[in-house]
């Protein structure tokens, strides 16, 4: 019973335990992969506003056109996810950035479709540049949830470890404990057991008491000497008749 105890008992925790990992890092990191799903979605997004712009170069002004408005709507759409899905220290702070540096980009953007700046210059030196900076700070959010991931993962594994622990040290003193259990129900049961069989089975009248050694002094004991006082009172009878 306290074999079983002990092994219940570490099965339990394991249970809380893991139970209780689950919750915790579960939403965690669904909410880190969600987030860098989003950032995925908006550096493809740019890089199609890109080749947008490159196609209202080449004379594909319409084609052009719903190239980058569909960009534009998924950016919109993968910018509420982010915020959504903000968990990590700093994330709201680099989604701010990535809003900035996209509305500005946009902005620069809007004027090379309107022609109301001299687009060579801006593409070349300002659009490409901004281009550049709103990538890094998506960069940076992907890292930051990447890096979280990964942070995560290995306290997964620490705690796991932690977890496990109970059991394995349980199952230690459980076989600890069959061990010195095997060991005393030999020495105190088993082995005097066998005495008094074999004394029995050797047995030879006139004999008035079997040839065995038990040094306990519990039920074994009591049994050989009620089996000598039978062979004495079997001895007598005979005797007297």
């Amino acid at each position: 019973m306290l074999l079983v105890l002990m092994l219940l008992i570490a099965g339990l925790m394991s249970i809380w335990e893991l139970r209780k990992m689950n919750n915790s890092f579960s939403d965690v990191i669904d909410n880190n992969y969600q987030s860098i799903e989003h950032a995925l979605k908006i550096i493809y997004a740019l890089e199609r506003e890109d080749s947008g712009i490159l196609m209202l170069y080449l004379g594909s002004v319409e084609e052009g056109m719903a190239v980058i408005h569909a960009a534009d709507s998924t950016i919109a759409k993968s910018l509420i996810g982010l915020k959504r899905n903000a968990t990590e220290p700093g994330e709201d702070k680099v989604i701010k950035n990535i809003e900035r540096e996209y509305k500005t980009y946009f902005l620069m953007l809007d004027s090379v479709v309107s022609n109301k700046i001299n687009t060579e210059d801006l593409v070349y030196k300002g659009l490409h540049n901004q281009f550049i900076k709103t990538k890094t700070e998506v960069n940076h959010l992907m890292e930051l949830n990447q890096a979280s991931m990964y942070s995560k993962s290995r306290e997964m594994h620490n705690r796991l470890y932690q977890t496990m622990m109970p059991g394995i040290v349980s199952i230690i003193l459980a076989i600890v404990f069959a061990l010195l259990l095997n060991f005393f129900i030999s020495r105190y049961f088993v082995t005097p057991l066998h005495k008094l069989i074999a004394a029995t089975q050797n047995y030879k009248p006139p004999l008035a008491n079997l040839n065995v050694d038990i040094k306990s002094d519990d039920e074994l004991k009591t049994l050989q000497m009620e089996i000598n006082s039978l062979i004495r009172r079997i001895l007598s009878f005979h005797k007297s008749k």
